[in-house]
């Protein structure tokens, strides 16, 4: 059992629990919070927190601290500026009828030293005391002052907690009041419908489709009442491939489920309707065959990031849950920062893992995450292949009752040494502390992350390869918001992006199958999309290693869940093929359309390292601008405001992806039209864009503004391609795809690892 909390050197917060929850409140004091409601994700509120001191009194020096865990995107508080957000105000009462001589100061920390509860509120008593019964009035997002309040954090949550600790002596030794209870945070209304439909399929059998509505957070929202319309919208050959079942509403996550039958051998998509809305979208392609491939493709997430259990939010079995119900996936594991995880917390992970594992339809396997700083190795997912009581941390953030006498292995040799043997899988990845490349156990860590809730990685894949590691390509959510594999940004105060996903070609949904195909890095990697993608070299699949004496033949698949912009055939870090699949648009009574895309990461590191903000504007002299549609936009605060006809602006930020707008404007020779954002300004006639592409490049790591021809919507969404490598060199070479849609959603093959005789 913890005990105590907190990092080695860092104030600890003591639990006391050998004490009931009563016994604390007499001993230090009670809170209550008002209002007492479901607040609606992201909306403004105004919060009292009304502390009540216990028989412990506070003299001057002494501290109360109002705490809230990690993934909580509270926007910030302040002291200042009455009007702005966030504006905080405090009182004391006391608590004999009498007027109290107490002064308290205030102080916001962001990143603050309490270990799991990084975000928090320090109140410090300047002078005098607060007796027992007196009343600290704290009010968070004070109103009365004209300012919009506090966000409320941007993601579902059955129980909002707030941490509040007493420190009378400032010895850095706090203890935890009671805390208030009954706050939640439910989801808004919908404004995003998606359909996850299975990929592959044989006549005969079953499935399911997943239909899942979000709000403008990207939050599970499908109304309770909901009964969508689905249709077969093609097939090829012609004539109805599926046969649809009766939709099952689920209410927790808020998703419908609709089974399906395969009559027919074919290709098909659905359409989904949200009725009373104007809601609609499609699902990615659903093959069906008579015969049983060799192997199948199956999605999941095995960084998927951690509940409470670690640094997130949510349960262990919410975690699984949404993960099957409302994301689809297939396969996941649960990966808790180390650090945080005691005994009894990996023996309910191991429980937890048992419990929702169903092969056939959901595969789970046991994982953690091997947390040590990057200097010292870097954050490792771990995966195990079969249930282990051991677990081999990289540091303690806590205390227990008894503690366990497993070592820790606290820098990446004796941790890699310890497992190389073991049968585990690793995933290298940027994350929190990004892997340090420095130390590594092929055996093992034969997996590397491209993409994650953090951002678009391709620099650490290439680094990997650069130094000759042979990995895999996956992709992943790493996230701590209860929400594997349908992860959003919120407003990018932990993250940047959408998750990623990852499949692999098994020959069954079992754990050998899924297990095996890992290790044989015959897997994949899409920014969220359930993207097709099938590459091979002289007829070995993506993950082989190969050598050859002739010049090595590359075939590449592609099914997109939209129109395919282009497929680039990767030499290590080069681009050795390039096939530009969308055609420029056509001008349409005078009016063209042009694109702007920015893109690119700020420097190596975890998310907010890596982010580029691109809130800016275009201004047209001597030309209108008719119409603006946002790409890839992730964030809920990403915007593009109305067009004023000659001036069209943004809020938007990347993290190694690509974002932008197309355009539909009106101009001649004469036009010049003026990029503005912090990265970059400058200016270009609007001719020049209208016959090639101009690009600008903005420093930091591929970061460049594209501007030029939009790309034609009707390109196509499949694609079968080849291509002979007659320069090939005789040493060993890592040859991978990637796949960019007009969306901008992208999918990366692993590589074909060629060496010449």
């Amino acid at each position: 059992m913890i005990i105590a909390s907190g990092q080695p050197g860092q104030p600890t917060v003591w639990h006391d629990v050998d004490m009931s929850s009563k016994e604390r409140g007499q001993l230090y004091g009670h809170t209550t919070c008002s209002p007492r409601r479901p607040f609606v994700a992201g909306e403004w509120v105004s919060l009292e927190f009304t502390f009540t001191i216990g028989k412990t009194e506070l003299g001057p020096g002494g501290r109360l601290a109002l705490a809230w865990s990690w993934p909580l995107d509270w926007t910030d508080l302040q002291f200042e500026d009455p009007g702005g957000d966030g504006f905080t105000t405090v009182a004391v009462q006391s608590g004999h009828n009498s007027a109290t001589t107490a002064e308290l100061s205030l102080r916001y920390f962001r990143q603050g030293p309490f270990d799991p509860w990084q975000h928090h509120l320090e109140l410090t008593v300047g002078r005098s005391q607060l007796a027992e019964g007196d009343k600290v009035i704290l009010t968070c997002g004070n109103r009365a002052y004209g300012g919009r309040g506090w966000r409320v954090p941007t993601f579902r949550l059955r129980n909002l907690e707030f941490v509040v600790l007493i420190d009378p002596d400032r010895s850095d030794a706090w203890h935890r009041l009671p805390s208030a209870e009954g706050l939640s945070i439910v989801p808004g209304p919908p404004e995003r419908l998606v359909v996850i439909a299975p990929d592959h399929g044989l006549i005969g059998e079953t499935g399911t489709l997943t239909i899942r509505a979000e709000d403008r957070w990207g939050n599970a929202s499908m109304p309770v009442h909901a009964r969508p319309k689905v249709r077969e919208l093609y097939a090829e050959p012609a004539g109805p491939l599926l046969e649809l079942g009766e939709a099952v509403v689920c209410a927790d996550p808020p998703v419908v489920h609709v089974p399906v039958r395969y009559k027919a051998s074919g290709l098909t998509k659905v359409e989904v309707h949200l009725p009373d809305s104007d809601l609609s979208t499609q699902s990615n392609p659903v093959r069906i065959a008579t015969e049983p491939p060799k192997w199948r493709r199956f999605w999941g997430d095995m960084h998927s990031g951690q509940s409470e259990v670690g640094c997130g939010v949510g349960s262990i079995a919410e975690h699984f849950i949404y993960a099957r119900d409302a994301a689809g996936l297939q396969f996941i594991t649960h990966q808790g920062n180390d650090h945080y995880v005691s005994r009894d917390l990996w023996d309910l992970t191991r429980i937890e893992t048992e419990n929702f594992h169903e092969p056939g339809r959901f595969i789970t396997f046991l994982g953690c995450e091997w947390s040590a700083p990057t200097s010292d190795g870097g954050d490792r997912n771990v995966f195990y292949r079969h249930d282990e009581p051991r677990l081999r941390r990289s540091g303690r953030f806590f205390q227990e009752d008894e503690p366990d006498p497993e070592p820790d292995l606290t820098t990446a040799e004796p941790f890699l040494e310890a497992m190389r043997h073991e049968p585990v899988l690793i995933n290298m990845h940027v994350g929190g502390r990004p892997t340090n490349l420095d130390w590594h156990a092929p055996e093992i860590e034969r997996l590397a992350e491209i993409h994650s809730t953090h951002g678009t990685s391709e620099w650490f894949v290439k680094d990997a390869l650069h130094r000759g590691y042979r990995v895999g390509i996956t992709a992943g959510t790493d996230g701590i918001t209860g929400r594997p594999g349908a992860c959003h940004p919120g407003w990018r105060n932990n993250r940047n992006v959408r998750n990623g996903l990852t499949a692999v070609y098994a020959e069954d949904l079992t754990r050998t199958g899924i297990w095996e195909a890992l290790s044989a890095r015959r897997c994949y990697a899409t920014s969220g999309e359930h993207i097709g993608l099938w590459f091979e070299v002289d007829g070995q699949p993506m993950g082989s290693l190969l050598t050859t004496a002739g010049d090595p033949l590359a075939t590449i698949e592609v099914e997109g869940t939209a129109p395919l912009e282009s497929v680039e055939l990767l030499r290590d870090d080069r681009q050795i093929c390039q096939w530009q699949l969308a055609e420029p648009s056509p001008a349409v009574n005078g009016r063209h359309r042009i694109r702007l895309l920015w893109q690119g990461t700020a420097q190596r590191g975890t998310a907010r390292a890596q982010r580029v903000t691109w809130d800016g504007s275009l201004n047209l002299d001597r030309g209108t601008l008719h119409a603006v549609e946002a790409v890839n936009f992730h964030g809920g605060e990403d915007r593009v405001d109305q067009p004023s006809g000659d001036r069209v602006a943004w809020r938007n930020a990347t993290a190694g992806n690509r974002a932008g707008l197309v355009l539909e404007v009106e101009g001649d020779e004469h036009t010049m039209c003026s990029f503005n954002a912090p990265p970059i300004r400058f200016s270009f006639p609007l001719a020049h864009v209208l016959k090639a592409p101009l690009v600008r490049e903005t420093g930091g790591l591929d970061c460049q503004v594209a501007i030029g021809p939009a790309p034609d919507n009707d390109a196509p969404t499949r694609a079968s391609l080849t291509f002979r490598d007659v320069d090939a060199p005789t040493d060993a070479q890592a040859y991978w795809v990637r796949v960019t849609q007009i969306d901008q959603s992208q999918a990366w093959s692993s590589p074909v690892y060629v060496s010449g005789v």
